[in-house]
């Protein structure tokens, strides 16, 4: 299991850790043949004239091949569909100009919100799905103008969210961690009408936003879990699912491994107090914008992005606004990010749940896998 959980040889403990976070953050540490994949995908999108401006920094480029497991034309084809995607639905406009004055009756219906980071830096996003209910939901927002705030959020996120992460922990960060709470969920929490907003925010975060999960943690999983599983499990592919962890309500063991208590609202057993879904407290909120920008922008410019063992990342790359990937590779509440009008709250969508076909408490399919 992930960082060795359950293993008593301290040992071993560090050698599971140290390998975690070298998959946390594998875009600092390529092989070999994976720093040439990324050069051939450089020159085949060049040679197409299929680099879209602003998401053609080295780590954009890395999170399409990752997900088509290194392979140069596959990710060539997802990346050109991301690219007209992003082309039909004037995402660059729509993130301009929304706006989103139902955002407290969403929050009132659907609590989610960013809450510092954990100890890797990553911006740490949480659900209260026991909380949601999708049909009221629904009732002050329709189902276009959810989306259109899921895609602002997204935007957000890998504009102002990482950037300013990433010069807080002084090396690039490109994915997030997730924690849904499934206290108090029921049947009714995954309607139809939540399915269906289920299945179209899968398509985007797996599709046009991928690697962008670092790990998820589901806790206080029912006893009606396995019914949810079924509904979630046909929509995430395999390389999500291996990000997640199943717990039950003795979570905290487990997930304050990954994330430091005083990381983690009250409302989930840590000791970091939190006024409302709506304020949101972390680097984003310290750094100022044009800074994040200009400091990070130096990872492309100066391969001054750190490996996990100290030595200088492969390469360089940028975690400016313009391409860092941010969602997580599937979605399981409704939207994403909180503070809202213009996305003005931190984004990121709703991510899915569970892994395996049979998830039970701990770790699944080799549990905390630091990196999507």
């Amino acid at each position: 299991m992930g960082w060795g959980l359950g293993d008593k040889n301290p040992r071993g403990h560090t050698v599971q850790r140290n390998r975690c976070e070298k998959e946390a953050f594998w875009y600092l540490n390529l092989t070999t043949e994976q720093s040439a994949a990324h050069d051939k995908f450089v020159e085949h999108l060049k040679e197409a004239g299929a680099l879209l401006k602003g998401h053609d920094d080295r780590y954009t480029l890395l999170r399409f091949l990752k997900a088509r497991q290194w392979d140069v034309q596959r990710a060539a084809v997802m990346y050109t569909n991301m690219a007209k995607w992003r082309a039909e639905h004037q995402t660059d406009k729509v993130y301009e100009t929304f706006t989103f004055p139902e955002e407290d009756a969403v929050l009132e219906h659907y609590p989610h919100f960013y809450h510092k980071t954990d100890k890797y830096g990553r911006p740490l996003y949480i659900e209260l799905l026991g909380r949601t209910d999708p049909a009221r939901l629904l009732e002050v927002t329709s189902l276009e103008r959810l989306l259109e705030y899921h895609v602002c959020e997204w935007e957000r996120l890998k504009r102002e969210i990482l950037p300013a992460c990433s010069v807080l922990a002084g090396r690039p960060i490109i994915t997030k961690s997730v924690i849904l709470d499934l206290k108090g969920v029921s049947l009714k929490t995954f309607s139809s009408a939540a399915q269906k907003v289920l299945r179209t925010i899968a398509t985007i975060d797996q599709d046009y936003y991928c690697e962008s999960l670092g790990q998820m943690f589901i806790v206080n999983t029912p006893t009606i879990f396995r019914l949810i599983w079924a509904v979630v499990n046909p929509l995430l592919e395999e390389r999500t699912r291996r990000k997640i962890v199943i717990l039950g309500s003795d979570y905290l063991p487990t997930l304050t491994q990954l994330v430091p208590a005083d990381s983690l609202p009250t409302c989930l057993g840590g000791t970091s107090p939190m006024p409302d879904f709506k304020t949101s407290i972390g680097p984003w909120t310290e750094v100022q914008l044009p800074t994040a920008s200009a400091a990070v922008t130096t990872y492309e410019e100066h391969g001054e992005g750190k490996g996990v063992d100290g030595g200088a990342a492969n390469g360089h790359g940028n975690v400016n606004g313009a391409a860092v990937g941010t969602h997580a590779d599937a979605g399981a509440g409704a939207g994403a990010g909180t503070n809202g009008h213009k996305a003005d709250g931190p984004s990121a969508g709703a991510e899915p749940a569970a892994n395996g076909t049979k998830p039970e408490n701990g770790a699944v399919n080799g549990g905390v896998n630091g990196a999507h």
